[in-house]
């Protein structure tokens, strides 16, 4: 196994080396080339693009997959079909003779799709946000793992000082999360 003397560099600083961002007027892929690469929509903007050699995907600390505004899209969905349910009523109101019945219910053909997609959002970023709660001190400290992790370029190899057990970069997230995250410290 490698030791200080070899070429060890820490692994936050391994993904560092390996990631790079172009901003300007570049064109952006089409659809994803590595798993770990976020998609355009996830960058922000349309002119950016990050790239990340194999080595840096494979000892970069896992993401959630989603982006934050991910969470409340089921409440814009419930705004936006309130607003235009409280639109239809009025026309419809502002017809001869209305009944309320009509006037209550009819705009549900246009915004039923809506209630129904926003209700599903936000009881399924309900279930993710206990998900997160439950799994955040897990993240955390396999997030301390990862930051003490070190790989060596001589072996290819990557190991937790003190611990005695290397493994290939590969297999970092299992490390974090599997070995690591059992106690053993």
């Amino acid at each position: 196994m490698c030791s200080e003397t070899d070429q060890l560099v820490a692994v936050p600083g391994a993904v560092a080396a390996g990631t790079t961002y172009k901003i300007g007027r570049v064109r952006l892929p089409a659809a994803r080339e590595v798993a770990d690469l976020p998609m355009a929509a996830s960058l922000g903007a349309s002119k950016h693009v990050m790239g990340r050699t194999q080595l840096a995907v494979w000892l970069s600390f896992p993401s959630r997959h989603y982006t934050p505004w991910a969470r409340n899209q089921g409440y814009v969905l419930l705004l936006v079909a309130a607003l235009v349910h409280l639109v239809v009523s009025l026309v419809i109101a502002m017809g001869q003779d209305p009944k309320w019945g009509e006037v209550l219910l009819a705009p549900f053909c246009l915004t039923g799709l809506f209630w129904g997609f926003g209700l599903l959002n936000v009881l399924g970023s309900y279930g993710a946000r206990k998900r997160d709660g439950i799994e955040a001190p897990a993240r955390e400290k396999a997030l301390a793992v990862w930051e003490s992790l070190y790989y060596c370029t001589r072996d290819n190899v990557a190991f937790e000082p003190g611990v005695g057990v290397s493994f290939h970069p590969s297999e970092t997230r299992e490390y974090i999360f599997g070995f690591r995250g059992n106690g053993h410290r």
